[in-house]
C-alpha cells in the first residue's frame, strides 16, 4: 500500500502508516497523501478554495459536497 513511501519516509512514519492503512482499507496511499499535504499547505498560508476542497474531500469522502460557485448559499 505504501510503497512509494517506505523508501523516502523515516521508519517510524512508515510503521505507523502502514499499521493506518491496515486498519483503514479505505485510505489509499493518494487519500493519505492528498489530505497530508493539503493541510500543510494550509496550515502554511495557502488560501486556494481548490486546496480547501481536496482536503475536504480526503478527510470526509462522499459526505463531502462542494459548494457549487455558480449558486450562492444552496447547495444541489
Amino acid at each position: 500500500m505504501l510503497s512509494l513511501l517506505s523508501e523516502e519516509l523515516p521508519r517510524p512514519l512508515t510503521q505507523h502508516l502502514t499499521t493506518f492503512a491496515e486498519q483503514h482499507p479505505d485510505w489509499t496511499q493518494a487519500r493519505i497523501l492528498s489530505s497530508a499535504l493539503s493541510l500543510f499547505l494550509l496550515q502554511n498560508g495557502v488560501t486556494d478554495r481548490a486546496v480547501s476542497e481536496v482536503y475536504l474531500q480526503a478527510m470526509f469522502g462522499d459526505l463531502f459536497v462542494p459548494a457549487n460557485d455558480d449558486i450562492k448559499g444552496e447547495r444541489s
